[in-house]
């Protein structure tokens, strides 16, 4: 029997312990992966009832540098810099949340509304408020799926205690897995519109 991860087994549960990187860096991997591949033809959905900016990649040692062209060198790129940067490689940006006060201060923060007034080369942001009672959390991109506990927040990507699992395309029942949430979320965005 054979330690390797075989290709089939990609989809992965990741439990975070509040202040571990485990969860940034799978965050950081992924979203960053997306940078390099470009629009695909399908939206990348944000769904979270709160929704805030954060540190989502540490620069301190330029690792990130290469995918940021345009910024200036700092030690983090925030979440709300990366969606920018995403809409400005080809790929078109839903998010998905409730009417929070956390949520509406995120989406009306200046450079995310710059971003949504811009024309996008087969990009472009979008979002659409949800019900109160709405919970679904998650990011759905071609490649991926990350589902659980976690919100789009400072505090549920860095502080708390989250629970969230990993699906790629290449793991076996993975990419039904993928289709059936694209299902789900473009259904829901559509009822939203």
């Amino acid at each position: 029997m054979s330690d390797q991860i075989a290709p089939d087994d990609l989809s992965r549960d990741l439990w975070s312990r509040g202040g571990t990187w485990q969860l940034q860096d799978l965050l950081a991997s992924a979203l960053g992966t997306l940078l390099l591949l470009g629009g695909a033809g399908r939206p990348a959905y944000f769904s979270s009832p709160w929704i805030s900016d954060f540190a989502l990649f540490d620069n301190r040692f330029g690792a990130f540098a290469g995918l940021f062209p345009d910024l200036p060198e700092g030690e983090r790129i925030t979440f709300v810099e990366y969606l920018a940067r995403l809409v400005s490689v080809g790929t078109q940006v839903r998010i998905i949340t409730a009417r929070t006060e956390a949520s509406q201060r995120f989406l009306e923060s200046p450079r995310l509304r710059e971003v949504m007034a811009a024309p996008g080369a087969g990009g472009g942001l979008a979002a659409r408020y949800t019900d109160d009672d709405y919970h679904e959390k998650g990011i759905l991109a071609w490649t991926f799926y990350i589902e659980g506990s976690m919100n789009i927040t400072h505090k549920g990507a860095l502080m708390r205690k989250e629970k969230v699992t990993y699906h790629t395309v290449g793991a076996s029942g993975r990419r039904e897995k993928i289709a059936t949430a694209y299902l789900e979320f473009d259904r829901h965005w559509g009822l939203l519109g």
